[in-house]
């Protein structure tokens, strides 16, 4: 059985970057709409997704979740379709390198 190994280099290439999804606030959404959509959309409790949308309401900004670009670019559409279900706004995101 043929053993590979890997070069400190070459495992570098392999791992994959890191990216945080940032949402943003927003008047035309609520506490209640962003406390659902974050709770459905990620499986949050409601203890975290009130920090979330507090800390958005009084930064601007608030971090939600780190994971590889395909998860976040997963989670983000998961995220429009509940608040589609919810009958409510898109939440504003960005996407940062972590």
């Amino acid at each position: 059985m043929k053993t590979f190994e890997a070069s400190n280099a070459e495992a570098e290439v392999q791992r994959p970057v890191m990216k945080t999804l940032v949402i943003h606030n927003a008047e035309d959404v609520s506490f209640q709409q962003v406390w659902a959509v974050l709770g459905r959309a990620f499986n949050f409790p409601i203890q975290i997704t009130r920090q979330i949308a507090l800390q958005a309401h009084r930064e601007g900004t608030a971090d939600v979740f780190t994971a590889s670009r395909e998860v976040i670019e997963a989670k983000r559409s998961v995220c429009d379709r509940v608040a589609e279900t919810e009958g409510c706004p898109q939440l504003m995101f960005s996407v940062r390198d972590s």
